[in-house]
């Protein structure tokens, strides 16, 4: 059984409300989520994750696309670090992600930062790596946990795209907590991303979701 009939088979057994919401997205899956990537291919997620904070994926994309035509096409520490601040900047990139996108470079390039090692630890290990750098918060993991590792069971409570969903969904007040969201996403663990994906996909008529490059 592939990953997505796994996931909508549990869906409908323990959450048929939301399997009924999704069900015009359950043929065609936003994204296929991937374990394989290289070291070049972790950083250049990590670098896209951290210019799409608080941006649409319109505004994100645009500027994920100047700032690597700024590097040479090719993102790399090395790259990263010989741009000059000022292309950074003309490019669409904010001061603060600007310090955090050279901090990352810094320490991937001095291996203080191993994002191959990242594929094989728990996600709290994760967490506490990538936290520990300038810039990078809980919403950040998430998207790398997701999109980047290709985790199967994460729920980011903190991003806008879902909890719009989910208030619509299942008809929440506007102020509903951090701790209602975490208790119906409980209910379709071991398959939290893929329910994310299909929520997303609820907020776009085109089926277009965030996605890491």
């Amino acid at each position: 059984m592939t990953r997505r009939a796994a996931a909508l088979k549990h869906f409908k057994r323990v959450d048929p409300h939301f399997y009924r919401a999704t069900l015009s997205h359950h043929a065609s899956p936003p994204i296929q989520l991937s374990k394989k990537r290289t070291r070049t291919e972790l950083l250049t997620s990590l670098v896209s994750i951290v210019i799409s904070q608080q941006l649409g994926t319109a505004a994100a994309d645009t500027i994920f696309a100047r700032v690597k035509k700024v590097c040479g096409r090719k993102l790399s520490p090395e790259s990263i670090l010989k741009t000059s601040p000022a292309a950074l900047r003309t490019a669409g990139l904010s001061g603060a992600k600007l310090k955090t996108l050279k901090a990352i470079a810094i320490a991937v390039k001095d291996d203080s930062l191993n994002l191959l090692s990242l594929k094989k630890i728990p996600e709290t290990g994760v967490a506490e790596r990538l936290m520990g750098m300038w810039g990078l918060g809980p919403w950040s993991v998430e998207m790398f946990l997701m999109f980047a590792l290709g985790r199967g069971d994460v729920f980011s409570p903190g991003d806008l795209g879902l909890v719009r969903a989910m208030k619509t969904i299942y008809g929440l007040p506007k102020n509903a907590s951090r701790t209602s969201l975490l208790a119906i996403a409980e209910k379709w663990s071991p398959h939290r991303t893929y329910a994310s994906l299909l929520l997303w996909a609820t907020q776009d008529s085109k089926g277009q979701v965030f996605t890491a490059h």
